[in-house]
């Protein structure tokens, strides 16, 4: 069985792509990730997304933090948009999709090549959950105030550009 999925050969861009289910999903639906990344080392999440990669998305002042649960993340705000960048070193993309029904309006998608999830939770914000090994996954969330770019204006193109950036920076697992 064969299903249509999204895949980019360009960090963060988004296309249709053959998905085969025998053997890239586990025995749960959830898409297996092939090429496995390392996010366990990354204490701060600013350091992801490069300040070039920033100026080319138009954010600025990277904020580190940590979630309610003292998850790491790191937050961008400017007038035009927000960015959350949360990174998940020991839970992976299956726990995600266990709580799929609570985000209503969820899409597989995949970036890069690695299997994700997007969900829209307002028509200004998209976010983007990415599988990069078995148990880590992370999310980019992005909130657009003004679109004052052509690329704000779809919100989960714009999240997936921003999730395959960090991809391109995220260290192989050993």
């Amino acid at each position: 069985m064969t299903s249509t999925g999204c895949t980019s050969t360009t960090p963060g861009r988004a296309t249709a792509a053959a998905v085969s289910s025998s053997g890239s999903t586990a025995s749960s639906g959830v898409p297996r990730v092939v090429n496995p990344k390392n996010l366990k080392d990354v204490a701060d999440p600013c350091q992801l997304i490069t300040s070039q990669q920033l100026q080319e998305l138009g954010a600025s002042d990277p904020r580190p933090g940590k979630t309610e649960s003292g998850v790491p993340k790191c937050n961008w705000k400017n007038d035009n948009l927000a960015m959350t960048l949360t990174t998940y070193g020991s839970q992976g993309l299956d726990s995600v999709y266990a709580q799929r029904n609570r985000f209503g309006n969820s899409q597989e998608t995949t970036v890069s090549g690695y299997p994700g999830l997007r969900i829209a939770s307002f028509s200004m914000s998209c976010g983007v959950y990415v599988g990069v090994a078995d148990a880590q996954v992370f999310l980019a969330d992005v909130t657009v105030f003004r679109a004052v770019r052509p690329e704000y204006k779809d919100r989960c193109v714009f999240a997936e550009k921003v999730a395959g950036m960090v991809l391109s920076n995220l260290p192989a697992a050993n």
